[in-house]
């Protein structure tokens, strides 16, 4: 058993900037402070452990629509995810504005497939990979264009257009990494599960992906 290691990956999505905990048969239900109570915990008890956030983290409630999405920012930071994907709503109040709460962010945000037309740079880091306990996990994160209506509106951005060319640029990066010793691939996405299940059987397994970690249906698993 001193070949294996154990690895912990929390994640959540679509949290729509809406932190408070519900009040369900006179018992407080979710919020940030169970989120982030239980991320502690586990941190406390697992060595090797990963929370990543799978987009959408604006866009829901009364603050964060107040602040522009600068009050959630202020509260992940304290969580501490350790990489984050876009979701469609992190583009509601403009890519200039979402480039600047990236700088207000504390963590790392991820999208391989935002680019500026004229000469095609990236707008984020499409992937990172993260190293815990010895081990080395790539992450990539994919919208897709059918979910970026807002960003259409921005002439000079681009994104790659459907699950076909998302899942070529997977490819791309995965070769990249094909003379580093990756223990775990991971895709986090927002594009819904039944595009996810798509994406996946355009996968080449030579790539070596492993897990998608995704978004934006709020489909309960």
């Amino acid at each position: 058993m001193s070949r294996y290691k154990k690895l912990t990956l929390l994640h959540s999505n679509d949290m729509h900037g809406d932190f408070t905990a519900m009040d369900v048969d006179k018992n407080l239900v979710g919020g940030v402070s169970m989120l982030s109570g239980y991320i502690d915990k586990v941190r406390r008890e697992e060595a090797n452990t990963l929370y990543c956030i799978a987009g959408d983290m604006f866009r829901g409630s009364v603050i964060d629509s107040e602040f522009k999405g600068l009050s959630t920012i202020e509260i992940m930071n304290a969580i501490a995810p350790d990489v984050v994907t876009l979701g469609n709503h992190e583009t509601d109040y403009g890519i200039a504005h979402l480039l600047f709460l990236e700088k207000c962010a504390k963590f790392p945000i991820i999208n391989a497939n935002l680019f500026i037309k004229s000469n095609y740079a990236r707008l984020f880091k499409p992937q990172i990979v993260l190293e815990v306990g010895g081990m080395k996990i790539l992450f990539i994160g994919i919208l897709t264009e059918e979910v970026m209506a807002q960003a259409k509106s921005e002439a000079v951005i681009g994104s790659f257009v459907d699950i076909h060319e998302a899942a070529q640029e997977v490819g791309k990066i995965c070769n990249a990494y094909n003379a580093t010793d990756i223990d775990l691939t991971v895709l986090l996405t927002h594009i819904g599960f039944e595009e996810d299940k798509k994406l996946a059987a355009q996968l080449d397994p030579a790539w070596g992906v492993d897990i998608i970690v995704g978004g934006h249906s709020h489909t309960f698993i």
